[in-house]
């Protein structure tokens, strides 16, 4: 878990409240202790804020006009299972019913009357479910991608064992044929058999690498660019081949790079945005992948014409992932998704 000054720098809070004075002294007490807070003075412009799956966090009142607490609620839920929502009332005798307490999908509830330091309290609590959430997200992608790449590695090593098979049937092939020498052109064809092998076992050898730093939790693991794209282009492989989707790659660096940082988990993420992507595009369509880099950090940009097309809720998963790893950040431009990690 990161340092919680560092994970709610990306935790977007929305305030919804028709009380002005407790509002405004609230949403100052929020920014001072460094949340991202908006504001909403009414249920039914909280419910169109909400939809935009900006929020990880709401603080919404029971009693507002237009639309009420357990309506927003009932609305949101019915999109959005991810939000944490911490319901408010004013007073006491305000109190919503036990009942309805129990039947809404709410993760706390606070009485203003205690105070804006029990509030705080509860944040806190918020944003500790809120990461929770999160890693767990991510380990569900994790596990699903290392399947995917044991799956492909092992597809690989049968395909190596048999070009191996077959280099080995044409050398005894040639040994049987008593030539004191070999021609030009054995010789070259061995020497093809010998290079595809060579190469093809040393991609396998660098994903069983990556496979075994992560499932140990090696944080000082680094990996070279043209490493990193190769992992991403096996684990998607057979994504590739049964959806007839076309991944391209390219790394447009200043030079050859080591990449550490979130890096591993990284990989994971962008597998994860790719394959829903793959399964949005059109048959025969492309989806770019590309590395770039600036003073500061690297970014894996992902670009299709189904970028705004990947569902809202899913979006909002991949961001909470994201805001869940140290030194890394998503955002979308236009058709395009970007994954970035600090240098």
């Amino acid at each position: 878990m990161g340092r919680y000054e560092d994970i709610i720098k990306d935790i977007n809070i929305l305030l919804a409240d028709d009380d002005e004075d407790y509002m405004m002294m609230t949403y100052s007490f929020l920014k001072q202790l460094g949340y991202n807070v908006d504001k909403a003075y009414d249920g039914k412009t909280a419910l169109e804020m909400l939809q935009t799956n900006k929020y990880q966090i709401t603080l919404l009142d029971y009693f507002m006009p237009e639309l009420n607490g357990e309506e927003v609620i009932n609305k949101i839920r019915e999109t959005n299972k991810e939000i944490i929502i911490i319901l408010q009332t004013g007073f006491s005798g305000q109190k919503p019913p036990i009942e309805t307490m129990k039947k809404l999908n709410i993760q706390n509830y606070h009485d203003k009357t205690e105070g804006i330091d029990r509030l705080n309290l509860e944040l806190i609590s918020a944003v500790k479910i809120f990461n929770q959430q999160s890693e767990i997200e991510l380990t569900k992608y994790k596990t699903r991608a290392i399947g995917e790449l044991i799956f492909g590695v092992a597809q690989e090593i049968k395909s190596n064992l048999l070009s191996v098979g077959a280099s080995l049937e044409y050398t005894n092939m040639l040994i049987q044929q008593k030539n004191e020498t070999f021609s030009k052109d054995h010789l070259e064809k061995l020497n093809k058999y010998y290079t595809g092998n060579k190469e093809s076992l040393q991609r396998v050898d660098k994903v069983l690498s990556s496979i075994i730093n992560q499932s140990t939790e090696n944080t000082d693991y680094i990996m070279d660019d043209k490493d990193v794209m190769d992992i991403i282009s096996l684990v998607l492989k057979n994504q590739s081949r049964t959806s007839g989707i076309n991944l391209n790659t390219k790394i447009s660096l200043k030079a050859a790079s080591y990449i550490k940082g979130g890096i591993n988990d990284a990989i994971f993420i962008i597998c994860e945005i790719i394959k829903e992507l793959m399964e949005l595009e059109e048959k025969g369509k492309s989806i770019d992948l590309v590395l770039t880099e600036d003073e500061s950090f690297w970014y894996f940009n992902i670009s299709s014409d189904k970028v705004n097309s990947l569902p809202p809720s899913q979006y909002y998963i991949l961001n909470k992932v994201v805001i869940s790893m140290p030194g890394t950040n998503i955002y979308k431009d236009e058709n395009k998704i970007v994954l970035s990690i600090n240098k």
